[in-house]
């Protein structure tokens, strides 16, 4: 029994003493805050896509761990979207109805980054992993080229806009003193609209089910974003 409780404590205090390293080595640590620029484009199909740029900015937290590993919650607003053009008339029957279209939501995001990097003092190269999940805040689509009312086709398709997000990003960054530079690839997942209609019914209901089905079966937001932190 005196045994085990020694290796016990001695397996604590090594434990103890890691994390210990750990976060007096790392400079960077607590929390912080993170801004940055974000471009993003969808894979929704049938249409020529192009990016769109926007923004984001938050708070971060960062908890050292062992091993050169920490990770780092976050509460931020994403600002995602994407440009869609030139529909491809061979696949899509109501190509008539829309010529062009952008869409920019907004997200309360809240990421968690899951990091691995060397603590070489000066600086801290690091690579991570980071899901999020988030909800819409603000949303704003514009329709062109259409032969129906564009207000009513902005609002058939903000109601059909689907509330929650959820994916992943993968990155590098780099960590100095109390500064951190970090870009990332994202990808959402599921569909940014609800299914479309069965039955198209009026002009404006199949001019919707157009963009609709173009992101059906997890056609959504992709893209890349450079932020950058400051801890205190």
């Amino acid at each position: 029994m005196k045994k085990i409780i020694a290796i016990l404590a001695v397996a604590s205090a090594a434990v103890g003493m890691s994390l210990s390293a750990a976060a007096q080595g790392t400079a960077a640590k607590g929390f912080g805050i993170v801004g940055g620029f974000t471009s993003s484009s969808s894979n929704a199909k049938n249409f020529d896509k192009s990016s769109v740029s926007q923004y984001l900015f938050g708070i971060t937290y960062k908890v050292p761990l062992v091993s050169g590993f920490a990770i780092q919650p976050g509460l931020i607003y994403h600002v995602k979207g994407a440009n869609l053009e030139d529909a491809d008339k061979n696949h899509v029957s109501a190509y008539d109805f829309v010529s062009s279209f952008q869409t920019k939501t907004g997200y309360l995001e809240v990421p968690v980054q899951i990091q691995w990097g060397p603590d070489l003092l000066a600086f801290r190269p690091y690579a991570f992993a980071e899901p999020f999940v988030g909800y819409q805040v603000t949303k704003d689509e514009d329709v062109k080229g259409v032969t129906v009312s564009e207000d009513e086709l902005n609002s058939y398709l903000n109601d059909h806009k689907r509330k929650f997000e959820y994916g992943l990003g993968l990155g590098l960054g780099l960590e100095f003193s109390r500064l951190q530079i970090s870009a990332k690839y994202f990808w959402n997942f599921g569909s940014l609209y609800t299914a479309p209609d069965q039955s198209t019914g009026s002009a404006v209901n199949a001019a919707g089910s157009t963009i609709r089905n173009a992101f059906k079966d997890g056609k959504n937001f992709n893209g890349i974003d450079v932020s950058l932190a400051i801890f205190f």
